[in-house]
């Protein structure tokens, strides 16, 4: 071996030993993509007149193949939500995209203590202070392939929650002046799994449609459109 490339073959490797120089790794990406869920304007619901509109977003990322493990934040819970009622509803919502694929993806993992949205490699479901106007938000983080590293969804503290149970009919039949928190979250649990917001008016009667008035329940019933899309990312 030459005596100059040798000098240099060891230069590189103490300046990657120091830090100067990075190795390739699947590194998490930094800057989250972020997902918002606006409250409807005028803040009325409309029941259910076409759920059959074939359209869906791919935010250009999947789930990692496997069960994904999700942690709540039961310090931040409204008051009027118990921890078992918290997790039965969630548990409902990630059940209605898992249904929509054909498989389970999600698995409830516990408590977190998690009260921003971080790159921590937990994925927490929380409540926290949003801006006025939000009724909940999704933080994804993705690796170098483009598979979800670390996702963290948060639910607008500033507004009242409820839940009532959807019955297929009662689009509308939710608590008028609250958030129903099932219709929220599962509109909020496809961006995990790569789907992105739809605003035009042909999706509104879609749970992927990015507005969601006060009583409203109809999310709670995948329409074609997010059938056909939970099924194009599923992992």
């Amino acid at each position: 071996m030459k005596k100059g490339y040798f000098v240099s073959l060891v230069l590189i490797v103490l300046l990657v030993l120091i830090g100067f120089l990075p190795i390739q790794t699947k590194a998490k990406q930094k800057q989250p993509r972020i997902f918002i869920q606006y409250q409807a304007s005028p803040n009325v619901c409309r029941q259910t007149s076409n759920d059959q509109a074939p359209i869906f977003t791919w935010a250009g990322f999947r789930l990692k193949s496997g069960i994904t493990d999700y942690k709540i934040n039961f310090s931040t819970l409204p008051r009027n939500f118990s921890q078992g009622s918290a997790i039965a509803i969630f548990d409902m919502s990630f059940s209605t995209i898992q249904g929509g694929g054909g498989g389970i993806l999600f698995h409830y993992a516990g408590e977190s203590n998690e009260r921003s949205p971080s790159n921590d490699g937990q994925n927490t479901v929380m409540w926290r202070t949003l801006s006025v106007g939000i009724a909940a938000v999704t933080y994804v983080w993705l690796d170098t392939d483009n598979h979800v590293a670390n996702v963290d969804t948060a639910f607008n503290s500033r507004y009242r929650w409820s839940y009532t149970n959807y019955n297929g009919q009662n689009d509308c039949g939710g608590v008028r002046t609250t958030l129903d928190l099932r219709n929220v979250a599962t509109h909020e649990f496809g961006h995990w799994t790569g789907l992105g917001d739809l605003y035009s008016a042909n999706a509104r009667d879609l749970t992927m449609y990015g507005y969601a008035a006060r009583g409203e329940l109809k999310k709670d019933n995948l329409g074609v459109g997010d059938i056909i899309g939970i099924r194009a990312v599923w992992p």
